[in-house]
Formats: structure tokens, C-alpha cells, sequence
């Protein structure tokens, strides 16, 4: 702001008399920019206008965010929220890999669910069409990347569009390289003796409460009114009368949701496959992906578009190539892939309330949600059915990886276990299946499944050892 005496400065009395000595008139005042400065603090104030239709907020977050050198792995999340009152149409979310990384198989995950690598392609190329977002609601992805050789910074630039949308927020964040050595900054940053403080240890003063006698007048009127001596006691409430449990009520909701069942005999064989003596091979690891995943319908427990159908046949494919790894022999995998049977395009969006079955003591039921990443994939299996292989049945098999158990013994804390046992199996399989495509183009046989994969053994004991307690 200019200081209203600017025109009686010397600075400006010398221009004037420099005017002056040449003849030139003296330049006016310019009273009106005074007096609007001196007005200004009485200009009305603009008004706040909330927003009126969708606003897209984009949040990115890489841990860590600097200081990263060749090997290292980072975390990246993103999250696209709409902060306003109309819904948000045609959302497509892309973020190209950075120059100089490259990304971790089997780490993307979107809205806490694992999905396939193949979004994540889309994800990194043309972006994933979201939809409908609706007011006050987001969608997350989380993902990892490893730096690679090099001094620039990795620069991860996320693409947010929508119709009738504003985006805010969706800048791009600069992931810098470290520059010394680790050794040298960390010996830069400790201090060259750290002496120990003595613990000095404070008294605090607990005052002594006050303790009140009645006197001998008080006492006998005490006594008079209560019809005994000693000082009043305080009467204890009755305690509340129990209230009888109510059942618990399940939330109505829309959505593709599929169940499956898992008994006791089925639980017991893969009990000894995994816990045995001998270590499983991949193989076993595909038929118990077929036994967890769910085929059938919410609403009564019957077959849904053929999914039942074409996992028994995938099932039985399975167990004939078990019985060549026993007898020692490898046949082409080419001829082990089986068809597509399921009908994935059936699958339709319905009203969920009470779950047709539910668990009891001879077997669990297990409950799978399909998200959008997973109904694509189903989708594009179907359409690419001329490109049918023995990667693609597993695909279909791991998209329908049971999530949660329905009913059952156990308390809630031995089912939550259970749950972060199911996601995480499901997550290493895909891990496993992105390995297990890499070893089948070298080695075309059946020899490639006899391969073990130590880490999702691990998996899958914990996920055994987690539902053992519901079953009751």
C-alpha cells in the first residue's frame, strides 16, 4: 500500500523544483488514489460461495517422499474424493510410471482390495474409467514402485478428468534422489557424544482426604431418625434389569456379491498338504485357490452364470495334472487350460440383505464382493475368449477369491484374523501368478507348477490356522 504523504516526500519536492527551474507546470495530486486507499478498509466484502456442483479433491502421498537411492521401494497412494453436492461423471484416473522406476508386481491395490496386474497397466497407460462418483465419496490406490539407476528426481504426475467436474489438487509430486552417501549423512547427522541425563526423580504430595465424625448431637439424631447408630450409609441402586440380545440386522446394500462354501473334509485335505512334511508344490496352491474362491448366488446358493460349473471342470484338470507330477511326468500346459465356461457377462448389480446360507459346524461360508477391477477382468476374459491359456483360468479363479466368512463360532476378533488371512493369500497368489506366467514362457510343461513358492506357503498356513476356530 502507498503511503498517502507520497506526493509531500522530499524525493517528490525535488521533482517539483526540477519542474519548476525548466518551466514545467507542477504535476497535480493525485487525490483520488489517497482517497481510495483511505476508503479501502470500507469496501464491502466478496461473499463465500459454496460449491454447486462436483469437485474432484486428488491427495497424492509417496513414502518416502525424498531422499531415495537406486533399489529402494516406494509407496504411492492416491485418493480422488468429491467434496461437492452433484455427482461427478465419467471419472478416468491415470498416472503414468516416473522415468527411472519401475513397478512392483502385485502391489496394487484399490479401495483395500487387492487387484490384478492388468489394472494396474490400464492404470499406468490410459487411465481406469471409474464412473459415477458420488458426492462424499472417494476411490484410493495404493501402489509400489522401485527406483532404478540414475540422478533425476522420480516426478509422478497423476491425470484426474471428469465432465462437469472441477479438479483441484491434482499436482505433481517430485520424489528427489539423495545425493551424499547413506553412510556419510547419517554419520553427518549423530552427534559426536551423547551423555546419558540422570533421572531425577520428583515427590509428589498426596494430600490425606478428610475424614468427618459426627458428634454426640448428630449421632443421637441419626439415630432417631434411622433406628440405628453409626454413620449413614448410602443405599446401593438396584442394579438395571438385563436387556435380552437383539439379532444382529444386516445393513441392505447393492452390489455383485457371490458366496462359497468350505467343509470340513475339504479343510482337513489342506491341512495336511500345507502343514505336512513335504512342502507344497504351486500346483496344490491352484486347486486350493479353487476351493476358497465363490461361485455361487447371495440370495440362495445356487449356481451364478455357470461359475460353479466351470471351476468343478478346472478342478478336475488340476487333480489329472497331479497325477502326472506323481507318476513323474510333464505334459504340455498348453493342453491343461481347459474353456471358458462361466458366463461372467450374468453377473448383475442386485439388493443384498440376508445371505442365502451361512455357516454352521460341518462348513463356512465365505462371501466375495466383486469391485469394478475385478468385474473387468471377468469381462475381459470373456471377450478374449479366443486368447484362453492356463494363466487366464487362474485369473478367473483369483478374481473370485473369498473375502470375508459369514456366521460361524469364533469371536469378532478371531473373524477379523480370518479376513486379513483371506486378503492376504489372495494378494501373494497374484504375486505367485505374475511369477508363475514369467516361468511358463520358459518352460512350457506342466513342470513349471511343480515349482514351491515358500512365502505363499506362509500365507496359506496362517489362512488355515485362522479358520480352524470357526468352525466351532
Amino acid at each position: 500500500m502507498r503511503d498517502p504523504d507520497f506526493y509531500l516526500s522530499a524525493d517528490m519536492r525535488l521533482i517539483a523544483l526540477q519542474r519548476s527551474a525548466l518551466g514545467l507546470p507542477e504535476p497535480d495530486r493525485p487525490d483520488w488514489e489517497n482517497r481510495a486507499i483511505a476508503d479501502g478498509q470500507n469496501l464491502p466484502e466478496d461473499p463465500i460461495h459454496p460449491p454447486q456442483g462436483a469437485v474432484l479433491n486428488v491427495v497424492a502421498v509417496a513414502t518416502p517422499s525424498e531422499g531415495i537411492i537406486p533399489g529402494a521401494i516406494v509407496t504411492l497412494s492416491l485418493s480422488v474424493a468429491n467434496e461437492g453436492v452433484a455427482p461427478a461423471h465419467r471419472v478416468r484416473v491415470a498416472v503414468p510410471l516416473p522415468g527411472g522406476a519401475s513397478y512392483r508386481p502385485g502391489s496394487f491395490v484399490r479401495d483395500a482390495a487387492p487387484a490384478f496386474d492388468e489394472v494396474a497397466e490400464r492404470f499406468f497407460g490410459a487411465g481406469l474409467d471409474l464412473g459415477d462418483l458420488a458426492p462424499k465419496s472417494r476411490a484410493t490406490f495404493v501402489w509400489k514402485i522401485g527406483a532404478r539407476l540414475g540422478t533425476r528426481p522420480l516426478l509422478v504426475a497423476p491425470q484426474i478428468s471428469a465432465e462437469d467436474a472441477a479438479v483441484i489438487g491434482a499436482s505433481a509430486l517430485s520424489i528427489a534422489r539423495r545425493e551424499t552417501a547413506p553412510g556419510a549423512a547419517l554419520e553427518a547427522s549423530l552427534p559426536l557424544e551423547v551423555a546419558p541425563r540422570p533421572i531425577v526423580p520428583v515427590e509428589l504430595a498426596v494430600p490425606d482426604l478428610p475424614f468427618y465424625e459426627l458428634d454426640e448431637r448428630e449421632e443421637a439424631e441419626y439415630a432417631a431418625e434411622t433406628g440405628r447408630s453409626g454413620p449413614p450409609h448410602e443405599t446401593p441402586a438396584a442394579p438395571p434389569e438385563p436387556v435380552p440380545p437383539q439379532p444382529p440386522k444386516v445393513a441392505a446394500r447393492t452390489a455383485v456379491a457371490l458366496l462359497g462354501t468350505f467343509d470340513r473334509p475339504t479343510y482337513a485335505f489342506f491341512d495336511r498338504a500345507f502343514r505336512g512334511t513335504k512342502a507344497p508344490t504351486v500346483l496344490q496352491h491352484c486347486i486350493f485357490a479353487g476351493a476358497i474362491a465363490c461361485t455361487r448366488a447371495y440370495e440362495d446358493g445356487s449356481d451364478v452364470a455357470g461359475l460353479r460349473e466351470h471351476l468343478d471342470a478346472q478342478s478336475q484338470i488340476l487333480h489329472r495334472i497331479s497325477l502326472f507330477e506323481k507318476l513323474g511326468k510333464k505334459e504340455p500346459i498348453a493342453d491343461h487350460a481347459g474353456s471358458l465356461l462361466a458366463r461372467t457377462g450374468e453377473l448383475r448389480v442386485a439388493a443384498l440383505e440376508r445371505p442365502g446360507i451361512e455357516s454352521d459346524a460341518k462348513h463356512l461360508v465365505f462371501e466375495s464382493e466383486l469391485g469394478e477391477p475385478s468385474l473387468a477382468v471377468l469381462r475381459s476374459l470373456e471377450v478374449e475368449s479366443g486368447r484362453w491359456d492356463f494363466v487366464k483360468a487362474r485369473q478367473l479363479t483369483l478374481a473370485l477369491q473369498a473375502q470375508r466368512v459369514l456366521g460361524g463360532a469364533g469371536t469378532e476378533a478371531q473373524h477379523a484374523i480370518a479376513e486379513n488371512a483371506l486378503r492376504a493369500y489372495g494378494q501373494a497368489a497374484m504375486t505367485a501368478l505374475q511369477r508363475l506366467f514369467v516361468r511358463i514362457r520358459l518352460d512350457r510343461t506342466t513342470g513349471a507348477l511343480q515349482q514351491t513358492d515358500a512365502e505363499l506357503d506362509r500365507k496359506a498356513v496362517a489362512l488355515i490356522e485362522a479358520l480352524a476356530p470357526l468352525f466351532g
